[in-house]
């Protein structure tokens, strides 16, 4: 199911260098979960119970609040209204 071009493409994305024994590992271990994967689709769960009945809230209710922390405060980041972080991974 997977294939090496597969593995090396993520790990790419996720910046890993891996030799060629580790991708063929990987090839290994990640077609034997996606059969794992393709084994659920086989389970008859039924229909959907309404579930509503059961929910049972236990805690506090959620109240909207002005913060003590202004948002120049929170983080260096902020440009408007908008988080703006520096680029950390870099396209090959």
């Amino acid at each position: 199911m997977f294939k090496p071009e597969d593995v090396r493409k993520i790990a790419a994305l996720s910046s890993l260098e891996l030799t060629d024994e580790e991708v063929g590992k990987f090839v290994g271990q990640f077609t034997v979960i996606l059969k794992y994967f393709e084994k659920l689709k086989e389970v008859d769960v039924g229909e959907p119970a309404d579930r509503d009945d059961q929910l049972q809230v236990n805690g506090r209710e959620d109240i909207c609040s002005d913060s003590d922390v202004s948002p120049d405060q929170f983080s260096p980041y902020l440009e408007g209204k908008f988080f703006k972080v520096p680029r950390v991974i870099e396209k090959n």
